[in-house]
Protein backbone atom coordinates (compact mmCIF):
# COMPACT_ATOMS: atom_id res chain seq x y z
CA UNK A 1 0.00 0.00 0.00
CA UNK A 2 1.30 3.25 -1.26
CA UNK A 3 1.90 5.71 1.98
CA UNK A 4 0.49 9.03 1.98
CA UNK A 5 2.77 11.88 1.99
CA UNK A 6 2.38 14.17 5.23
CA UNK A 7 2.36 17.90 3.54
CA UNK A 8 5.27 19.99 5.15
CA UNK A 9 4.34 23.21 6.22
CA UNK A 10 6.83 26.34 7.01
CA UNK A 11 6.92 27.81 10.42
CA UNK A 12 5.52 30.95 10.73
CA UNK A 13 7.56 34.06 11.02
CA UNK A 14 7.01 37.44 10.98
CA UNK A 15 8.26 37.84 7.52
CA UNK A 16 6.40 35.19 5.63
CA UNK A 17 9.91 33.47 5.15
CA UNK A 18 12.04 30.50 6.17
CA UNK A 19 16.25 29.63 5.62
CA UNK A 20 17.20 27.28 3.39
CA UNK A 21 18.92 25.04 6.09
CA UNK A 22 15.39 25.50 8.61
CA UNK A 23 13.58 24.09 5.12
CA UNK A 24 15.98 21.30 4.43
CA UNK A 25 15.27 20.48 8.12
CA UNK A 26 11.72 20.36 7.97
CA UNK A 27 11.29 19.01 4.54
CA UNK A 28 13.91 16.36 6.01
CA UNK A 29 16.58 16.77 2.85
CA UNK A 30 20.15 18.37 2.38
CA UNK A 31 20.18 21.63 1.57
CA UNK A 32 21.99 20.62 -1.82
CA UNK A 33 19.17 18.20 -3.02
CA UNK A 34 16.96 21.45 -2.01
CA UNK A 35 18.65 23.61 -3.77
CA UNK A 36 18.35 21.50 -7.13
CA UNK A 37 14.62 21.29 -6.47
CA UNK A 38 14.57 25.25 -6.84
CA UNK A 39 16.13 25.42 -9.74
CA UNK A 40 12.80 25.04 -12.09
CA UNK A 41 11.43 27.25 -9.11
CA UNK A 42 14.43 30.06 -8.70
CA UNK A 43 16.47 29.57 -11.38
CA UNK A 44 18.67 33.07 -11.14
CA UNK A 45 19.36 32.62 -7.61
CA UNK A 46 18.78 28.84 -6.57
CA UNK A 47 22.42 28.30 -5.24
CA UNK A 48 22.98 31.65 -3.51
CA UNK A 49 19.47 32.19 -2.11
CA UNK A 50 19.66 32.15 1.86
CA UNK A 51 15.59 32.44 2.69
CA UNK A 52 12.68 31.34 1.10
CA UNK A 53 9.44 32.88 0.59
CA UNK A 54 6.18 30.86 1.70
CA UNK A 55 5.42 30.17 -1.55
CA UNK A 56 8.50 29.21 -3.42
CA UNK A 57 9.00 27.10 0.23
CA UNK A 58 5.26 25.47 -0.80
CA UNK A 59 5.96 25.28 -4.37
CA UNK A 60 9.48 23.06 -3.23
CA UNK A 61 8.27 20.91 -0.64
CA UNK A 62 5.17 19.64 -3.22
CA UNK A 63 7.89 19.08 -5.84
CA UNK A 64 10.59 16.72 -3.37
CA UNK A 65 7.26 15.18 -2.81
CA UNK A 66 6.53 14.12 -6.10
CA UNK A 67 9.84 12.97 -6.33
CA UNK A 68 9.66 10.50 -3.38
CA UNK A 69 6.25 9.10 -4.27
CA UNK A 70 6.54 7.35 -7.28
CA UNK A 71 9.46 5.53 -5.85
CA UNK A 72 8.17 4.12 -2.87
CA UNK A 73 4.91 2.40 -4.79
CA UNK A 74 6.46 1.26 -7.53
CA UNK A 75 8.95 -0.72 -5.42
CA UNK A 76 5.72 -1.91 -3.32
CA UNK A 77 4.01 -3.16 -6.91
CA UNK A 78 6.93 -4.79 -8.40
CA UNK A 79 7.54 -6.59 -4.87
CA UNK A 80 4.09 -7.56 -4.95
CA UNK A 81 4.09 -8.77 -8.66
CA UNK A 82 7.41 -10.87 -8.21
CA UNK A 83 5.81 -12.39 -5.09
CA UNK A 84 2.65 -13.50 -6.10
CA UNK A 85 3.37 -15.26 -9.19
CA UNK A 86 6.27 -16.85 -7.22
CA UNK A 87 3.53 -18.54 -4.63
CA UNK A 88 1.05 -19.42 -7.26
CA UNK A 89 3.87 -21.37 -8.32
CA UNK A 90 4.72 -23.04 -5.14
CA UNK A 91 1.02 -23.64 -4.16
CA UNK A 92 0.45 -25.23 -7.61
CA UNK A 93 3.49 -27.42 -7.37
CA UNK A 94 2.55 -28.09 -3.56
CA UNK A 95 -1.32 -29.30 -5.13
CA UNK A 96 0.35 -31.66 -7.82
CA UNK A 97 0.16 -35.23 -7.28
CA UNK A 98 3.54 -37.04 -7.04
CA UNK A 99 3.75 -38.64 -10.22
CA UNK A 100 2.91 -35.21 -12.28
CA UNK A 101 5.43 -34.31 -15.01
CA UNK A 102 8.23 -32.27 -13.67
CA UNK A 103 8.71 -28.98 -15.39
CA UNK A 104 12.32 -28.02 -16.94
CA UNK A 105 13.18 -25.01 -14.74
CA UNK A 106 13.61 -22.74 -17.65
CA UNK A 107 10.16 -23.29 -18.52
CA UNK A 108 8.83 -22.29 -14.78
CA UNK A 109 10.94 -19.36 -15.33
CA UNK A 110 9.17 -18.66 -18.41
CA UNK A 111 5.47 -19.26 -16.70
CA UNK A 112 6.13 -16.67 -13.49
CA UNK A 113 7.77 -13.90 -15.56
CA UNK A 114 6.62 -14.00 -18.89
CA UNK A 115 7.03 -10.26 -19.42
CA UNK A 116 9.41 -9.78 -17.06
CA UNK A 117 12.07 -6.87 -18.33
CA UNK A 118 15.38 -5.95 -16.98
CA UNK A 119 14.98 -2.34 -15.60
CA UNK A 120 17.55 0.62 -14.42
CA UNK A 121 18.91 0.14 -10.72
CA UNK A 122 17.74 -3.87 -10.51
CA UNK A 123 18.94 -5.65 -7.54
CA UNK A 124 19.68 -2.47 -5.52
CA UNK A 125 18.47 -1.57 -2.48
CA UNK A 126 16.79 1.11 -0.98
CA UNK A 127 20.15 2.90 0.69
CA UNK A 128 21.91 1.50 -2.41
CA UNK A 129 19.46 3.53 -4.57
CA UNK A 130 19.37 6.64 -2.29
CA UNK A 131 23.35 6.67 -2.40
CA UNK A 132 23.14 6.47 -5.75
CA UNK A 133 20.84 9.55 -6.10
CA UNK A 134 22.81 11.40 -3.23
CA UNK A 135 26.36 11.23 -5.43
CA UNK A 136 24.26 11.68 -8.52
CA UNK A 137 22.98 15.08 -6.86
CA UNK A 138 26.23 16.19 -5.51
CA UNK A 139 28.15 15.74 -8.89
CA UNK A 140 25.56 17.93 -10.75
CA UNK A 141 25.13 20.73 -8.41
CA UNK A 142 29.33 20.58 -8.59
CA UNK A 143 29.46 20.78 -13.00
CA UNK A 144 26.63 23.52 -12.48
CA UNK A 145 29.02 25.69 -10.32
CA UNK A 146 32.02 25.00 -12.42
CA UNK A 147 30.48 25.95 -15.47
CA UNK A 148 28.95 29.22 -13.60
CA UNK A 149 32.67 29.55 -12.47
CA UNK A 150 33.75 28.96 -16.26
CA UNK A 151 31.33 31.75 -17.09
CA UNK A 152 32.81 34.36 -14.60
CA UNK A 153 36.39 33.57 -15.51
CA UNK A 154 35.38 34.05 -19.79
CA UNK A 155 32.93 37.34 -18.85
CA UNK A 156 35.83 38.77 -16.71
CA UNK A 157 38.43 37.77 -19.57
CA UNK A 158 36.06 39.41 -22.27
CA UNK A 159 35.81 42.73 -19.80
CA UNK A 160 39.69 43.19 -20.12
CA UNK A 161 39.90 42.83 -23.83
CA UNK A 162 37.30 45.09 -24.16
CA UNK A 163 38.94 47.49 -22.24
CA UNK A 164 41.99 46.96 -23.59
CA UNK A 165 41.16 47.81 -26.93
CA UNK A 166 39.40 50.95 -25.74
CA UNK A 167 42.62 51.97 -24.58
CA UNK A 168 44.52 51.11 -27.99
CA UNK A 169 41.62 52.93 -29.99
CA UNK A 170 41.51 55.91 -27.82
CA UNK A 171 45.92 55.82 -28.26
CA UNK A 172 45.51 55.06 -32.06
CA UNK A 173 43.10 58.19 -32.38
CA UNK A 174 45.48 60.62 -30.44
CA UNK A 175 48.62 59.52 -32.44
CA UNK A 176 46.96 60.28 -35.38
CA UNK A 177 46.03 63.56 -34.08
CA UNK A 178 50.02 64.16 -33.33
CA UNK A 179 50.78 62.85 -36.41
CA UNK A 180 48.57 65.46 -37.82
CA UNK A 181 50.09 68.21 -36.51
CA UNK A 182 53.99 67.55 -37.17
CA UNK A 183 52.64 67.08 -41.00
CA UNK A 184 50.96 71.10 -40.16
CA UNK A 185 53.59 72.18 -38.76
CA UNK A 186 56.25 70.66 -41.90
CA UNK A 187 54.18 72.48 -44.35
CA UNK A 188 55.00 76.05 -42.49
CA UNK A 189 58.87 75.37 -43.76
CA UNK A 190 60.34 77.51 -46.31
CA UNK A 191 62.25 77.23 -49.47
CA UNK A 192 65.78 78.20 -49.37
CA UNK A 193 66.64 80.94 -51.75
CA UNK A 194 68.69 79.68 -55.29
CA UNK A 195 71.99 80.50 -54.61
CA UNK A 196 73.49 83.13 -57.13
CA UNK A 197 77.38 82.53 -58.39
CA UNK A 198 79.54 85.62 -57.84
CA UNK A 199 81.08 85.86 -61.22
CA UNK A 200 82.97 89.41 -61.32
CA UNK A 201 86.72 89.09 -60.77
CA UNK A 202 87.54 92.49 -58.98
CA UNK A 203 91.35 92.40 -59.64
CA UNK A 204 90.67 92.07 -63.96
CA UNK A 205 88.29 94.67 -63.50
CA UNK A 206 90.68 97.13 -61.89
CA UNK A 207 93.83 96.27 -64.36
CA UNK A 208 90.99 96.94 -67.20
CA UNK A 209 90.45 100.16 -65.97
CA UNK A 210 93.78 101.00 -64.96
CA UNK A 211 94.88 100.19 -68.78
CA UNK A 212 92.39 102.04 -70.40
CA UNK A 213 93.45 105.20 -68.44
CA UNK A 214 97.27 104.85 -69.64
CA UNK A 215 95.47 105.03 -73.64
CA UNK A 216 94.55 108.48 -72.57
CA UNK A 217 98.42 109.40 -70.99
Amino acid sequence: MARTAKKTTPPATDSNTITVADAAEQLKTTEQTLRLALIDIRPDDFDTVKALPTLDFEAVAKKLEQQQQPQLPARSENLESSETPTQQATQTATDQPQNAPIVPQASQQQLTNPTQSPTPNAGLSLVEMVAKQATEEITAVDGILQVRNALVLNNLAVRDAELAEGINQRWQGQKQSYVGVIRDLAGLAQSSPQFTPDTTDISAEINDVLGKLKNFA
